[in-house]
């Protein structure tokens, strides 16, 4: 009677413990089922292959049978309870030892016991289909194959990384995201001290380097590496890894990328042992990987291969300009890998007192550039410029700061006003500009199309100009649109130079970056033009190559077509005078007669 009310009571309390078999195997209606009906994958890799489990937490999976003289029971358990489990098989070992125990691995979960019914043997399996079923307590749930194709070769792709990065890149995902960052790249030239990667896209090697390591593999001859110089010297042997010695002082990396049939194997030039010489610049090298075809790998040896050339480790500064402004920049370039870090230095010719440094990186073009704020600097302040990057190179320059180029005219100093008018089409008058430093007016048109330059005013000084006329150099056919666009002299030679330098000079005033502008429209209508060429008028070109016409004995000055100017002392009288010069001298002829 004890016994039976023990027994109830631990049933009623709902803790009666079931047997660990029956707790493993789970509901006698689990099932294990595989989520694809092929898994593919090269002879010689790694297959994964794909199980779900309902209602159970354990299941054997049988890959092979007796017909392919491969047949393995694998059981595995969900331990991290996902109700997934990746079986991971090295078709390079299968078969190959006394039992299956380092065949098979299950990451998170567990490989609880393998069986192979099969003999062993002599090579890796071969490319065949070979059966895949899974069951629950003996029960088969699902069924589906597994194809190993036959190896492929592929190709070498040569890559370079920055010296400092060779100890940070150890695994694929290292590789992956340098690339992405821009810090390993393709190249077939390699800075001498700098990271040769070698990208070998090949299949059916990931299982044996799985098993074993790059070295062991090399030391049994299943593997081979090589770097033989191509261009030797007259009557010198050439150059060649010592692959041996280089393996040993930790010179090459080695990372397998299974899931992409990609094999990287990084080379440190700075640390790798030659033979016959050490690297130059010029050296030009073959380098090679070659699979041993007895190892199974291939019927016979394959071997994929590239040739890249050593350059020399060079960083130079290029031409430099500097202002009191912000956003200042140094630039220069590099034979270094990009990604590999380059400090600038700027200081005060023999002072401490002004010292500014900004560390960058190379760029995939070989170039690079630093960023200074120096707008509080003044004017005329001597300084040297340094660039440090890797493997010992430099570069130093020096420079005056000029005075501020900042066109940016926040206070409301720059300003163009223009109204709606009429127009023979060759010239656009303005009411009024304002200019804080000189500079000139710039008339784009727009009739429905894209908006063009079509006329620049002469230089204009600083303060204030009113009633200034504008030459266009394409004269409007039709009613359009003007925009006037006001610019700085910013190299003060009084010459426009804005579409002549691409944009780097004489760049519009602006305000909060906005270039400091006005429109209106501008009504075309035809007029005709009266040009005196008697005995007492000459017509000859000014000095910006537009004709001018003037008469015999008169005043010149303020003749000159283009911008007629107005400061705020006085009108603009260059158009009366000339004027009253053609009207007096017809007056002198009128009184001779």
């Amino acid at each position: 009677m004890a016994l039976v009310a023990l027994v109830v009571l631990a049933t009623v309390a709902g803790v009666m413990a079931l047997p660990a078999t029956a707790q493993d195997a789970g509901d006698a209606n689990g099932t294990a089922s595989f989520n694809r009906s092929t898994v593919t994958e090269h002879r010689g890799d790694i297959a994964a292959i794909p199980v779900t489990l309902s209602g159970t937490t354990s299941a054997t999976v049988t890959v092979g049978s007796g017909a392919v003289n491969y047949a393995t029971n694998v059981t595995v358990n969900d331990t991290d309870a996902d109700g997934q489990v990746t079986l991971r098989m090295n078709t390079y070992l299968a078969g190959a030892g006394e039992n299956e125990s380092e065949v098979y691995r299950a990451g998170n979960d567990t490989v609880t016991e393998t069986n192979r019914t099969t003999e062993p043997l002599d090579t890796p399996l071969e490319a065949s289909t070979y059966n895949l079923s899974v069951a629950v307590d003996g029960r088969e749930t699902d069924t589906a194959s597994l194809e190993l194709m036959g190896r492929t070769d592929g190709d070498l792709v040569t890559w370079t990384a920055p010296a400092a990065s060779f100890d940070n890149i150890t695994t694929a995902r290292d590789v992956a995201t340098a690339v992405n960052a821009g810090r390993i790249t393709t190249t077939d030239s390699v800075a001498n001290g700098d990271v040769a990667v070698n990208q070998f896209r090949v299949s059916g090697v990931y299982g044996a380097l799985a098993a074993s390591n790059f070295s062991t593999l090399v030391e049994t001859g299943t593997l081979d590496l090589s770097m033989v110089q191509t261009n030797p010297e007259t009557n010198r042997p050439p150059k060649r890894l010592d692959l041996e010695r280089s393996l040993e002082n930790d010179s090459i990396r080695v990372i397998p990328d299974g899931g992409n049939d990609v094999l990287y194997v990084n080379v440190n030039t700075t640390t790798a042992v030659f033979e016959n010489g050490s690297l130059a610049a010029g050296d030009e090298f073959e380098t090679a990987l070659t699979l041993n075809g007895s190892e199974g790998f291939a019927g016979d040896d394959r071997t994929v291969s590239a040739n890249v050339t050593m350059v020399g480790a060079e960083l130079g500064l290029g031409a430099l300009s500097l202002s009191a402004d912000t956003n200042q920049t140094v630039r220069g370039t590099t034979s270094v890998a990009p990604g590999s870090e380059v400090t600038v230095r700027l200081q005060r010719n023999a002072s401490d007192s002004f010292v500014k440094t900004n560390t960058t990186r190379v760029r995939p073009n070989g170039s690079f550039a630093a960023t200074f704020n120096l707008s509080q600097v003044a004017a005329g302040t001597p300084v040297m410029v340094e660039a440090t990057g890797p493997l010992n190179t430099s570069d130093s320059t020096s420079a005056v700061v000029r005075a501020s180029q900042s066109t940016d005219t926040a206070g409301g100093t720059a300003s163009v006003s223009l109204a709606d008018q009429t127009t023979g089409g060759e010239t656009i008058r303005l009411d009024s500009v304002t200019l804080p430093a000189g500079g000139f007016v710039v008339v784009n048109a727009s009739n429905g199309s894209a908006e063009r330059a079509v006329g620049v005013s002469s230089y204009l000084e600083n303060g204030t100009s009113r009633n200034v006329t504008v030459q266009l150099d394409q004269p409007l056919d039709d009613d359009a649109r003007v925009r006037a666009v006001v610019h700085a002299d910013s190299n003060e030679n009084q010459v426009y130079d804005f579409a002549s330098a691409n944009g780097t000079q004489d760049r519009p005033y602006t305000v909060d970056g906005t270039p400091v502008a006005a429109s209106a429209r501008a009504t075309v209508v035809e007029t005709t033009q009266r040009t005196s060429t008697g005995a007492n008028a000459s017509t000859a070109p000014n000095a910006t190559g537009t004709l001018v016409t003037t008469a015999a004995g008169a005043d010149t000055q303020g003749t000159t077509m283009g911008a007629e100017t107005t400061d705020e002392t006085g009108p603009g009288l260059g158009p009366v005078v000339a004027v009253l010069a053609v009207l007096v001298a017809g007056l002198a002829a009128w009184r001779v007669r």
